[in-house]
Parts: structure tokens; C-alpha cells; sequence
């Protein structure tokens, strides 16, 4: 069976603060280990559970989507990492190949309190992100993408906030709670050995049930999609030009901006253009 590892970078054991994942942080270097080693428990999971194939796919934005320690990480996976991936960005290697889906180091969505670094897509220009009329967060999109191609997402790790939003709408999901939420910048948190443990377990049993077929999938909102991302600030003269020259998305009001996608893959690309449409000329997507 071949696994499909999204990793991010908020829900990773011990981290609570933006420095933390941030090239300024001073603990950042460390904290590439710490993610890169969350990654190897869930790798080594998987393994257990009887994958016979493991690719691991950065979704973490910054450095160019270049982040975990390549001369650290296991070395019976596959990496994809950079950016300018084509088709749904972070999710480039999910496809109907695919048997099963882990979630490591993923995070609330936007709004959310308490929820570590909790945010969707973008840190500071989204304020909120909807479909349907009802907020999502990155790992609804996952779940949704997923869904499309007949694929189950088996497991979450990150804090209660995001293990509880993923078990709401996957309940089959298993969790690797690593540190509990007690703001956004503050949480509870498991040692990180201690945290690789529980990881690598949840790994094994969503390998196992998805080798048993005993997994759900997540189909709940039929496409076309609507969304409507909310922006903290007023829209930008430059990126109104830039938005209303392109098809698939239209303005609601000064601070949101719609998108119409056929599927989840065009969708997650065009609500993570807008994070960075304020640039002048820039329409590619």
C-alpha cells in the first residue's frame, strides 16, 4: 500500500509560537529536527502497518516549501518539497494511487480558539476561510481532495483543536495528540520523544485499517465548490486588478474575495493565489 504524508509544521511536538516555525526563530534550526523526526515516526508507522510505499510531501510555507533535514530523514520515503508544484500545490503527490492519508504537524483552522498557530493558508492575510458558508481549514481540503480520489485520511497529529475539526468530519480518523492548546501561542506539550511514540502508533493502526478497508472517506460538500476567503485587510488596488482579471473568482466586498472551482485541487490553488495576488502583474496560479 502506498502512504501519503502531508507534514506541516505548527502541529509538530513542542512547537506553540510563529518564531517557532519561522526562518527568524532562534529555535528554528532545532525545530527542522523536531519536524523532520515527527516525520520519520509516522514514516516508520506506516512501515509497520504494512506500507510497501511511503512519499512525504512539505506543506509548509516557508523556505520555498523546503524544510525538513533531508540527511536526517528516513530512509524508506520519498520527499517532495520546493515550490512551483503543478496541480494542487502541497498536494502534487496525492493522487488515486494513493491508499491512505496521514496528517502530521497540521493545525487548526482560522478562527480558531484555542488552537496553536491556527490559520488558514495564510498566516496574516486570511482572516477566514469558508465553503459552503462554513469555515475550513487546511485539513478540510486535504480531506476533501482525498475524498475526490477515493482515498481515506487515517490519521492526525497536531493539538486537540485540530485532531477534534478532522474527527468531525473524518470520525474514523485516528489521533496523535502531541500537545494541548491553551491559546494560540501557548500549549501543553508532550515530550517530543514521547510525542514520536504516540505518532508512530497512529501511524501503524491507519495503515493497518486501511489495509482492511476499514476507513470512511470524506465526501461531505458536493462540487462545483464556492468559497470565500475573508481578508484581514482591504483589498489592495493590485490585487482587485489582478482578481478581476481572472476567471473563477469575484469580489464580495472591500475585505472578501470569492473563488468557484470544479475540484478540490483547482480550489486549494486558487485560495492560496490570494495570499500573495496583492503583487503587482501577477496572475499566474
Amino acid at each position: 500500500m502506498k502512504v501519503f504524508i502531508s507534514v506541516d509544521m505548527e502541529g509538530i511536538s513542542g512547537l506553540v509560537r510563529w518564531a517557532d516555525v519561522a526562518t527568524r526563530g532562534i529555535d528554528y534550526p532545532r525545530n527542522r529536527r523536531l519536524m523532520t523526526e515527527d516525520v520519520n515516526a509516522a514514516v516508520e508507522g506506516a512501515l509497520a502497518g504494512g506500507a510497501t510505499e511511503v512519499v512525504v510531501e512539505e506543506n509548509h510555507g516557508v523556505e520555498d516549501l523546503c524544510n525538513l533535514l533531508m540527511d536526517e530523514i528516513h530512509p524508506d520515503c520519498r520527499v517532495v518539497r520546493g515550490a512551483g508544484r503543478p496541480g494542487a500545490t502541497t498536494m502534487a503527490a496525492l493522487d488515486a494511487s494513493v491508499g491512505v492519508v496521514l496528517l502530521v504537524g497540521h493545525h487548526g483552522r482560522a478562527g480558531s480558539f484555542p488552537g496553536i498557530m491556527a490559520h488558514t493558508i495564510s498566516y496574516g492575510g486570511f482572516k477566514l476561510v469558508r465553503l459552503a458558508g462554513e469555515p475550513i481549514g487546511e485539513a478540510d481540503f486535504f480531506a476533501l481532495r482525498a475524498g475526490e480520489l477515493g482515498v481515506p485520511v487515517g490519521m492526525i497529529s497536531g493539538d486537540q483543536v485540530v485532531a477534534a475539526q478532522v474527527a468531525a468530519i473524518c470520525p474514523w480518523v485516528e489521533q496523535a495528540i502531541v500537545k494541548e492548546a491553551l491559546g494560540n501561542q501557548a500549549g501543553n506539550c508532550l515530550a517530543p520523544v514521547r510525542a514520536r511514540g504516540l505518532i508512530e502508533a497512529a501511524a501503524r493502526r491507519a495503515v493497518e485499517r486501511a489495509r482492511a478497508g476499514a476507513l470512511g472517506l470524506y465526501r461531505g460538500v458536493v462540487p462545483p465548490y464556492h468559497l470565500e476567503v475573508e481578508l484581514r485587510d482591504a483589498i489592495a488596488d493590485d490585487m482587485r486588478r489582478n482578481v478581476t482579471s481572472l476567471a473563477g473568482f469575484s469580489i464580495v466586498d472591500d475585505r472578501t474575495i470569492a473563488v468557484e472551482a470544479p475540484d478540490m485541487a483547482l480550489a486549494f490553488r486558487r485560495v492560496a493565489y490570494l495570499g500573495y495576488a496583492d503583487r503587482p502583474g501577477v496572475t499566474r496560479h
